[in-house]
């Protein structure tokens, strides 16, 4: 299991937040009304991540998800959002950055439950 990368901080930010499980999906028929049924009840929990790094952290955090988690295709493991222990979350690409004071920037994710 790939885990966090060493030297970079594991802050969650305040205004980081999640949304419900979205496991149904929806037909349209010919006719009569829309029929609604359960897709799946393992659906993912997406969340919006934020995080502040300094340059340094930024370029380790940069590699490890370019080369460790190969651009967002495999999954980390991290301590839970949400609850205590360790949990498996997915970065959906693209994940975004902004600069947040002279030497730090503020990074914002998508994350889904893996």
């Amino acid at each position: 299991m790939i885990t966090w990368p060493v030297g970079v901080n594991q802050i969650i930010r305040n205004e980081s937040s999640g949304a419900g499980r979205n496991g149904i999906t929806s037909d349209t028929m010919r006719s009569g009304k829309k029929k609604i049924r359960v897709q799946s009840t393992s659906a993912p929990k997406p969340l919006s991540i934020v995080m502040v790094f300094t340059r340094a952290e930024f370029q380790l955090f940069e590699s490890w998800f370019e080369g460790s988690l190969r651009l967002g295709s495999l999954s980390f493991q991290f301590p839970k959002v949400a609850g205590t222990g360790n949990a498996e979350y997915i970065i959906l690409p693209p994940y975004q950055w902004s600069q947040y004071g002279r030497d730090t920037l503020k990074v914002t994710m998508s994350w889904e439950t893996a």
